[in-house]
């Protein structure tokens, strides 16, 4: 579990870090660059939430 916990982190890192990138670069005219960023945050995000769903039906049920 320690691994897949770590790699929710990193997902939802970069997701955060594409995040902040777009919204400094959204002031300027690459906005090809923006939305790259932005998909690759819905992205990462998608599939840390993925993740933690499959860790959440692989646990076993609490008596």
């Amino acid at each position: 579990m320690g691994e897949a916990a770590n790699d929710l982190r990193m997902l939802r890192y970069v997701a955060e870090i594409a995040r902040r990138l777009a919204k400094m670069l959204s002031r300027t005219r690459y906005q090809m660059l923006v939305y790259f960023l932005e998909m690759t945050a819905v992205e990462a995000d998608s599939l840390a939430a993925e993740q933690d769903r499959r860790a959440e039906a692989r646990k076993p049920p609490r008596n």
